[in-house]
């Protein structure tokens, strides 16, 4: 397999492990916080928001086009035939937080490889793909006359999107910690093993 196969085959990787991602987190949203939906397109708690940040950060441009086949999977037959509203929508999801990761990473100074990226940098970064994607989704339903007489709805998204993005970030944040506690007990055991009998010597 040449190299241009190889990465292609990558990028295709990629988008398809974001977008089959973002369907998985959607309908287990549907699930479990179904009681929480605003609207249609504004959710108390929208957990496929924590892919926006991460994709981006990870993959690119490939993330986002993950997130936009991801999003056309799940609002498909939605918009009461209206294939075009369906596709900007998708689009919305790839593009808004792309665009939001870029700023961000722009103003505070995180390079192409993420060096010293820390905590406080993805929170700031995922507040920001919040916002863009509540005042640009919004913004654009308000150009298309589909923006109801709801300002809330603003308010929802970004509540959504930010809690959406820290339930996961957390779970996986402890999870990550009891591991490595764990694992550093198992090799301090190993370096200084504790001994069962009388030394004889």
């Amino acid at each position: 397999m040449t190299i241009d196969a190889r990465r292609l085959l990558r990028q295709t990787l990629i988008v398809a492990a974001v977008a089959l991602s973002w369907f998985g987190l959607f309908n287990l949203n549907a699930w479990l916080f179904s009681n929480l939906e605003h609207t249609a397109r504004a959710h108390w708690i929208f957990l496929p928001a924590v892919l926006r940040p991460v994709s981006v950060l990870l993959f690119g441009g490939w993330g986002a086009c993950g997130l936009v086949l991801g999003a056309y999977l799940t609002v498909y037959g939605t918009a009461n035939g209206s294939y075009l509203h369906e596709i900007v929508l998708s689009l919305l999801s790839g593009l808004l937080p792309w665009l939001a990761v870029y700023l961000g990473k722009w103003a505070l100074g995180i390079p192409e490889s993420l060096a010293g990226l820390r905590a406080m940098h993805i929170v700031a970064i995922c507040a920001l793909c919040a916002g863009v994607n509540a005042i640009g989704l919004n913004g654009y339903l308000l150009l298309a006359g589909r923006l109801q007489n709801d300002p809330i709805q603003i308010l929802t998204i970004f509540v959504g999107d930010l809690m959406g993005a820290a339930i996961p970030l957390f779970i996986i944040s402890t999870v990550l910690a009891i591991a490595l506690r764990q694992k550093a007990k198992i090799r301090a055991t190993q370096v200084f093993p504790t001994r069962s009998g009388p030394d004889l010597r």
